[in-house]
């Protein structure tokens, strides 16, 4: 008899059969891969990914053995012998890679890890298995329509292999060792079946929203989600969505691809979203619609080690539907989303084939131009082409495509006619006020009532915040505030509820704030600074300023930094955009304009050898050795990163709700529940600064690698938050995106 998994009887009579995990797996992993054509080879895979469990080395192990044994080889080489050529090798990756994560394939004498020497390499004598299982016959094809870039294509086939098969194995592997845990997960609601649902919930919201007409405003808003709404019951492909700021673009995409998923059969909607200071805030919305059970947010800045003990069955649910994104509704970061679709490891593969058949928005998309553009945009690509997806391009400054995919690759608009709209929408002009000092912008801001400036760096915002309250006197205090990542979640809340409160009673009220104010953050300003960024920065900015059209005419000021701008892509951009401020003076916010805007800088990203559209090369990675089926998961998994400095989570004793969850987690309790409540205490700064609070003892270790400050009366301000560890610290001055 040969096991797979052990209990602790002696007797073996409760032992998981290794033949019965082989084939529940492989049933599993075909259902999954059913998704994108694939089921033969999703069965193949899981039907032969522990063959090397038949060895009795393995079976010596599980008796209490302490000698290693490596199970995943063996199924690897059988179907890299019998398969033969590309097919073959796609699927020894798979098998090859479920528990150590997907190898690069290397050569015969490289790295003890690659594929290449694998297949080589002596393994236990693992014959017995085939008196129990049959190797099945190879497909006939890949189920892929050819594309741009087949190295993208094939490895992105592996990796969508791989997820059915490493979430096949731990559902199967949880069913038997873990069956309470396993009746939770079956119990939330997910797929196509709970789209109808949420459907009604989302239709009977906005049917309420929008029962009392407050401004003309929103009467365009009800207007242009009807007319977005119409176009959901079309075939399932690439969207843009081109919606002024302001118009209600998060509602109106959200229900476009809720009608569009239940009218197209598909499974979930996916919202990614840039940034962390808004996800909770846009997951919080869908919550209040949808109810808890049905949204997932998906992003930590603690880390993920938890005590079950205190969780209740919805907490555990999440948690669960976290590992594989079986839920229907998902809200994850760009980071998140875009680093899984390129990794190797088997805990960020995991919920790929569950992205399969689903709606994915890209909020504010013009987010993703930048050294990884034109991978993000293959991949989007990639997922509509042959994993059946339909994907929403959501933004007010639509990035360049044309140019970027094949001519035959179309994005619809669901707007239909973006020039009416902007028109429409315009509440807002914008003025250049060339070079000044931060004493120059302290000086105008301090003439208005209510006005927003926003800055491009902490330390900025700080200085300036700082010279504001030096003019004013008296006057700044209740009235004058100062909004940065410096400050944790709950403080910016805080500060938000009172500062909106200040606005609709008409009184005094000066904001100083990073870009984190630009997306999101629901306030109107009569009006706006701010400093010189990008063009679609610029944009996100004058829609804080006369956001409901109250006033018959509003001004946005755009001003240039005296002493220069950040270097590298932020100064592109900004050059960029001070180009076409220049050209189109008269209205630097048209479509015409931020068209002008994009093509200058997709010119300027493309021009010579070097492609600033994939800086580091990920699509030559791919495509090196691609005929050969020869690719470098491991490497394209380190090289992939969005943010390449990592930031670490330090967390604010700021309140009493955070004192006491931070006392339950020195008492070693670290469960979901706990850090949900911690979340919003926690404040993200770099390796440098993080090392030397660390390194003079101003921070307290607690279980799970997290960091408290040790004294928030010392170094955590009321009105600035977290103060530089020294006021000439460069780790201060960083842009906050």
């Amino acid at each position: 008899m040969f096991y797979a998994h052990r209990t602790d009887r002696p007797d073996k009579s409760d032992w998981q059969l290794l033949r019965d995990h082989l084939r529940r797996v492989a049933e599993l992993s075909g259902s999954f891969a059913d998704a994108f054509g694939a089921r033969e080879w999703g069965e193949a895979v899981g039907l032969l990914h522990d063959l090397g469990k038949y060895s009795a080395a393995f079976q010596k192990r599980l008796e209490g053995s302490s000698e290693r044994v490596d199970h995943s080889t063996a199924g690897a080489q059988v179907l890299a012998t019998r398969w033969r050529g590309p097919l073959g090798r796609l699927a020894a990756y798979v098998v090859a890679g479920h528990h150590a994560g997907l190898p690069d394939f290397g050569t015969e004498a490289g790295e003890e890890s690659c594929l290449a020497r694998r297949l080589t390499k002596p393994v236990e004598p693992f014959d017995a298995g085939f008196s129990e299982i049959a190797v099945p016959p190879p497909p006939t094809q890949i189920p892929i329509q050819p594309g741009i870039s087949p190295g993208l294509q094939f490895s992105m086939f592996v990796r969508m292999l791989f997820s059915c098969l490493v979430d096949a194995d731990s559902l199967d592997t949880e069913a038997f060792c873990d069956p309470e845990r396993a009746a939770v997960r079956a119990s939330r609601p997910s797929g196509h079946a709970a789209i109808a649902g949420l459907l009604e919930k989302y239709e009977a919201y906005m049917r309420e929203r929008f029962s009392h007409i407050r401004f003309d405003i929103d009467r365009l808003r009800r207007e242009l989600l009807q007319e977005c709404l119409e176009q959901a019951d079309d075939r399932p492909g690439l969207w843009t969505l081109t919606m002024p700021t302001g118009s209600g673009k998060t509602l109106t995409s959200l229900g476009f691809a809720l009608r569009h998923a239940a009218a197209n059969g598909l499974a979930r909607i996916i919202y990614v979203i840039p940034y962390t200071s808004i996800i909770e805030q846009t997951a919080a919305v869908f919550r209040d619609i949808f109810g808890a059970d049905h949204v997932l947010e998906h992003h930590s800045n603690l880390r993920e080690e938890r005590d079950e003990s205190d969780e209740g069955p919805a907490d555990l649910r999440m948690r669960l539907a976290e590992e594989n994104w079986d839920a229907p509704i998902v809200v994850t970061t760009n980071v998140q989303f875009f680093e899984s679709l390129f990794s190797n490891r088997r805990s960020k593969c995991r919920k790929l084939h569950n992205i399969a058949r689903s709606v994915v928005i890209l909020d504010e998309a013009q987010m993703l131009n930048g050294g990884y553009y034109r991978p993000c945009l293959y991949a989007l690509e990639e997922l509509v082409r042959n994993y059946r997806c339909s994907v929403v391009l959501c933004t007010a400054t639509q990035p360049k495509i044309a140019g970027l995919l094949p001519e035959s690759v179309r994005a619809r608009e669901l707007t239909r006619d973006v020039d009416k709209r902007y028109d429409q929408f315009r509440r807002v002009r914008v003025e250049s006020l060339g070079r000044k000092t931060l004493e120059d912008v302290a000086r105008l801001l301090i003439r208005h009532e209510q006005a927003l400036c926003i800055v491009n760096t902490r330390n900025r915002a700080r200085l300036l915040y700082e010279k504001l309250l030096d003019l004013a006197g008296e006057r700044g205090f209740g009235s004058m505030f100062h909004l940065s990542a410096r400050m944790c979640a709950e403080h910016r809340s805080r500060r938000i509820a009172e500062i909106r409160r200040l606005l609709d009673e008409g009184k005094p009220c000066l904001v100083v704030s990073t870009q984190l104010i630009e997306a999101g953050v629901d306030v109107d300003f009569p009006v706006v600074y701010r400093e010189l960024a990008g063009l679609d920065s610029i944009a996100q900015a004058a829609g804080r300023c006369n956001r409901n059209g109250r006033l018959p005419t509003a001004t946005a000021y755009v001003f240039e930094p005296d002493k220069g701008l950040p270097p590298g892509w932020f100064s592109l951009t900004a050059s960029v955009a001070l180009n076409v401020l220049e050209r189109h003076a008269d209205d630097p916010l048209s479509p015409k304009a931020v068209s002008d805007y994009f093509e200058e800088l997709f010119a300027y990203q493309t021009a010579g050898v070097r492609d600033r559209l994939d800086e580091k090369g990920i699509l030559d990675m791919l495509a090196e050795r691609a005929r050969e089926a020869a690719f470098p998961f491991e490497r394209v998994s380190r090289e992939f990163r969005l943010i390449e400095t990592e930031a670490k989570p330090v967390l604010i004793p700021f309140d009493r709700t955070a004192c006491e969850a931070i006392d339950a987690l020195r008492s070693g309790v670290y469960s979901r529940r706990l850090l949900r409540r911690l979340q919003p205490y926690v404040v993200q700064i770099y390796s440098k600064e993080f090392e030397a609070f660390r390194e003079s003892g101003e921070l307290e270790p607690c279980p799970a690698d997290i960091w408290v400050l040790r004294r928030p009366e010392r170094w955590y301000d009321d009105a600035l938050g977290l103060k530089p560890f020294s006021p000439d610290d460069a780790s201060a001055d960083v842009l906050e995106a």
